[in-house]
């Protein structure tokens, strides 16, 4: 079997590395792009697309943002309702004043359509090769790149990005670390029929129950009167369960009294599915031996709010940067590639800390329910909340004490 040669191969075919291949694409340069399922596919996900995935949209090329707001099948959703353990409340929009001459700030839509989406973008560029239905084996490094096999086919690139999820092989190549189980949460979710009492703007709810502490307990609106439900739970208290995971579901929804009478009438229309998510607390080497590691591969979900697809894409765009460049310089050495390590923690990262800091504080019902509470009564803490989600430069004021101090104590 021949080795076709290309200058940049993707391992995987999500949000991450299809951004990658569509800001890259105008360069000219030959892409691959190897991709274990068959498109459509669908992927275990909350299924809602934040501020950070319309803003990537927006800046790749082709108009692909003004083609996924009058093309793609999705829900308009314009904020977030945190339900603390108490059970009481707090509305947190997305914007502070909302325009109906603009679009919405952000979406759900679910991943087989979104994916979809983006992956038929890559069809119009006739130096992008798609090879589906391709599981990876072997990945070995060469003297002037990196060889990827699979069974069928031999594929040979000057660099290698691995956007191939949390099982990564190409995380093992780059990076062979071993992690445990507190940068990982598990979660697992059913789309239902007539559930009640839903916001009528869209907002995704979050709802931090005691038993899932720090994780939660999600309802998000979809397409059709559906909804996406599920929770997710820190991986290491899994083991703490006398129950599955499915059977806890089912006791929530049918016994828990915040939930219990909004699934009364609900009819479950798809089977329950788990999945596993790298949270963006574990502290790795993105880039080396060749590679770089994008989305999921390289531990880029929120700590807090579990989300992944904006942070994936962010990190297709920012591999896009710094890629331009090697090819312009033929450097692809650990010593160039470290730029994207630096340009990663800069743009992603510190925006994490805040997540943790969050992550930490739902920890405890307490804190977390006076923190609600003292929102639900002040104009200023929520605007602040509501500006955790659109203001990089208070997000960096989250992440000192003094915030806090002034949340608690105000």
């Amino acid at each position: 079997m021949s080795t076709q040669d290309f200058d940049l191969i993707i391992i995987g075919a999500g949000p991450a590395g299809c951004t990658l291949a569509l800001k890259l694409a105008p360069l000219g340069i030959r892409i691959a792009i190897i991709e274990k399922e068959i498109f459509p596919r669908d992927k275990i996900c909350g299924d809602a697309l934040s501020g950070k995935v319309l803003n990537v949209l927006k800046r790749l090329p082709d108009n692909a943002y003004t083609d996924f707001i009058h093309m793609v099948d999705k829900v308009p959703s314009w904020g977030i309702r945190f339900v603390a353990p108490n059970l009481n409340s707090v509305d947190v929009p997305f914007r502070f004043h909302k325009d109906p001459e603009q679009p919405a700030p952000g979406f759900i839509c679910t991943r087989k359509v979104f994916d979809t989406f983006l992956f038929d973008r890559l069809k119009t560029h006739s130096n992008i090769h798609i090879f589906q239905g391709e599981k990876v084996i072997c990945l070995d490094r060469t003297t002037n790149g990196v060889q990827v096999d699979s069974i069928s086919h031999h594929l040979h690139g000057r660099i290698l990005a691995g956007a191939d999820g949390v099982h990564s092989i190409a995380r093992k190549f780059c990076n062979p670390v071993t992690t445990d189980k507190k940068h990982f949460c598990v979660g697992i979710r059913a789309y239902f029929e007539n559930v009640l009492e839903l916001h009528p703007e869209n907002f995704i709810e979050l709802i931090f129950l005691k038993s899932l502490l720090p994780g939660y307990f999600w309802i998000i609106p979809s397409a059709d009167g559906m909804v996406n439900a599920g929770f997710a739970l820190m991986k290491g208290k899994i083991p703490e369960r006398k129950e599955s995971m499915s059977s806890h579901f089912s006791h929530l929804i049918k016994d828990h009294p915040f939930l219990a009478p909004r699934f009364k009438n609900a009819r479950q229309v798809s089977k329950f599915e788990a999945h596993t998510l790298p949270l963006g607390t574990f502290d790795l080497r993105r880039s080396g031996n060749r590679t770089l590691l994008l989305g999921d591969a390289a531990f880029l979900v929120d700590p807090f709010s579990g989300e992944g697809i904006g942070n994936a894409m962010a990190s297709g765009e920012i591999a896009a940067e710094v890629l331009t460049n090697c090819f312009g310089t033929n450097d692809f050495s650990d010593e160039t590639l470290q730029l994207y390590d630096s340009r990663i923690h800069r743009r992603i990262i510190t925006e994490f800390r805040t997540s943790a800091m969050m992550q930490k504080l739902a920890n405890s019902s307490l804190l977390f329910n006076l923190v609600v509470n003292k929102a639900r009564r002040n104009e200023e803490i929520r605007n602040m909340l509501t500006a955790m989600f659109t203001d990089e430069d208070l997000k960096k004021k989250l992440t000192r004490p003094g915030f806090y101090f002034r949340v608690l104590f105000k």
